[in-house]
């Protein structure tokens, strides 16, 4: 299929409000021009989600909005156990002001009562930090510094709907080498190695949607290597979400068949259409989530478990087993 890569700065969106070259691209090329987007206000939707893995815990931080609505959570999650301690707030009519560039330096923050969640980014670190208290687990905290590296080749993808002014600007970094802790009351787990990635989007788009979401980020033998896998969102005509990282490098996808041998929790295969990938996903853990709450209603199964296999590069084959990440499936109307 067509892979069309945006190569040179450009204006995400025309003055008609519609994306100006879907596409793809390996830095933030796009120009988000917010102020061009042609259609009711409330529909805006904008999100900053990292997540690290370190052996058998997740811990995921969103800062977001809907316009209407914004959100900020934090989660620490056992992929063994399925233990899951979390804060979180979502509070209607508030908008928050975030970045229009991931790459940026920036401030995004959340701040209410008992609550502070802010990431702030720097040419040579991400630093995320969490304090908060509740009823339930009494004094939390998260701190993250992951390393900020501008080289790193990232997934970055323009996708239009079938709505002309409808559009989905998605931005994905993976293997962010980390440390830090996170700690609910009396639970404290260090962070100190962990692998981590960065899904920072912004968009129009349909009232129901559906999406596959896939990633893994690790390091082998002192080589950054990263997946990032997706389908169903959008129209991809114009380009994949499919990218396979290694040594710091973007390795362009075609479309992937899944075969899946039973529900969620049963083995997986994925393999590429020109024959450059081959995939075998173990699930551990469905972190099944779902939200209704007025006009939202979500239901996401984000299967945790472990990749094994390979990828064709320009330094041969990388072959991989064991590692651990997640793929998703959502159904939302939001």
């Amino acid at each position: 299929m067509m892979q069309r890569e945006i190569t040179e700065k450009a204006l995400l969106l025309d003055g008609e409000g519609r994306i100006a070259q879907p596409g793809w691209a390996r830095r933030m090329n796009y120009v988000y021009n917010r102020e061009s987007a042609r259609s009711t206000p409330i529909n805006l939707k904008e999100w900053n989600f990292y997540q690290f893995l370190r052996d058998h815990w997740a811990v995921q931080l969103t800062i977001g909005h809907l316009s209407y609505a914004c959100n900020a959570a934090v989660t620490l999650l056992n992929l063994d156990t399925g233990e899951k301690r979390e804060e979180g707030r979502l509070k209607l009519f508030r908008v928050l002001p975030l970045d229009r560039n991931p790459e940026g330096a920036s401030v995004n923050e959340y701040r209410d009562r008992n609550f502070l969640l802010r990431f702030e980014v720097t040419e040579a670190v991400r630093r995320l930090t969490f304090r908060g208290r509740s009823a339930r687990w009494g004094e939390a905290e998260v701190r993250v510094e992951a390393e900020n590296d501008p080289v790193n080749e990232k997934m970055v993808i323009a996708t239009p709907f079938a709505k002309p002014r409808q559009f989905y600007l998605n931005y994905k970094e993976n293997y962010y080498r980390a440390s830090g802790f996170a700690r609910f009351g009396d639970l404290a787990v260090s962070l100190d190695g962990a692998s981590g990635l960065l899904d920072w989007g912004r968009g129009i788009w349909p009232y129901r949607h559906e999406w596959w979401w896939g990633s893994l980020s690790a390091v082998v033998d002192g080589a950054e290597l990263g997946l990032n896998i997706g389908w169903g969102f959008g129209d991809l005509s114009h380009a994949t979400e499919n990218v396979f990282f290694y040594r710091r490098n973007a390795y362009k996808l075609g479309t992937l068949q899944l075969k899946m041998e039973g529900g969620y929790l049963d083995p997986w295969r994925l393999t590429e259409e020109d024959g450059r990938l081959e995939l075998a996903f173990t699930p551990l853990y469905d972190n099944y989530t779902e939200r209704k709450l007025a006009v939202v209603d979500t239901h996401c199964h984000q299967v945790y478990g472990l990749f094994s296999g390979w990828a064709e590069t320009d330094r041969g084959r990388a072959a991989f087993r064991g590692l651990p990440g997640f793929i998703e499936h959502a159904v939302n109307r939001w």
